[in-house]
């Protein structure tokens, strides 16, 4: 009969265990896990977005609106990049993206720029809005009825090629800075005829609404007299498709892609609901 060797020896608490080496990896790589996840966060693939920008009377950078915001993150989302924004007036934004700097955000097409620029699909359309004094009204049906004017825009914009061959000829073009809030005070102390101003807006009440929105929060007190002395016409001059576009082979795939996420963007109506979140 087998009679098992007796031994001095305790009997191990535990039977399992690990290796000192490997619990010490397991530890460390939980500590080491969120490391993991800042870098790849870092590693995300970034793209120069310009955009333009906006000032107020004081000079201060208007914000970007939330439903560009929104849209912008909508982009971002579908290309898993990260913009990075950079904002210019104008003038210097087109010089920037000629050297390459970036992709525009929001950029209209006329025979000079698509010699230079390549477009993406249109992103969504502006309707450009002629605003007049509320004494100075008139009925607007053709370029023709701006002959003899003096029409005031954002310096550096242009508004489709037949406009743009009428600047300084049927009518007089007088560049304004960024600020609606002074381009307002501007043009109801007689400086210029007709104001243009762009936005999504189909209705010529709601742009009013806005821009009375906008002089409000530009200025610190109430002029009733300027609030009530603009009158936005009721057909809009045109309507104005905006796009990204970019100068150089190194774009060519992002527009691409880009062209991608706007039409998914289409299709599923998420564009058309970002936008619409602002009216």
């Amino acid at each position: 009969m087998f009679t098992p060797v007796q031994t001095d020896r305790p009997e191990p608490e535990c039977r399992y265990w690990l290796p000192a080496w490997l619990l010490l990896f397991f530890v460390l790589g939980l500590f080491a896990y969120p490391s993991v996840k800042a870098t790849e966060v870092e590693k995300q693939e970034k793209l120069v977005l310009l955009i333009r920008e906006l000032r107020n009377e004081a000079g201060e950078m208007v914000p970007i609106r939330d439903e560009i915001r929104q849209l912008l993150n909508y982009f971002e989302h579908q290309l898993h990049i990260k913009f990075e924004i950079r904002r210019y007036p104008w003038t210097r934004l087109l010089i920037n993206a000629k050297a390459g700097e970036g992709i525009i955000f929001g950029l209209s097409k006329n025979r000079e720029r698509l010699q230079t620029y390549q477009f993406s699909e249109a992103i969504y359309a502006n309707y450009v809005w002629l605003v007049t004094r509320s004494d100075a009204t008139f009925s607007y049906n053709s370029m023709l009825d701006l002959k003899g004017k003096t029409i005031g825009i954002v310096r550096g914009t242009s508004y489709g090629d037949e406009f743009d061959s009428q600047r300084n000829v049927l009518f007089q073009v007088e560049e304004d800075t960024s600020s609606h809030g002074a381009r307002l005070k501007k043009l109801v102390n007689k400086r210029m005829d007709v104001m243009i101003f762009g936005d999504r807006r189909a209705q010529a009440d709601e742009i009013e609404q806005l821009l009375l929105r906008i002089l409000r929060k530009e200025s610190s007190t109430a002029d009733k007299t300027l609030e009530q002395g603009f009158k936005v016409l009721p057909k809009p001059m045109l309507v104005d498709e905006l796009h990204f576009a970019a100068v150089g082979s190194q774009y060519q795939v992002w527009i691409r892609k880009l062209n991608a996420a706007i039409l998914a963007g289409k299709k599923s109506g998420e564009i058309s609901r970002i936008l619409i979140s602002d009216k």
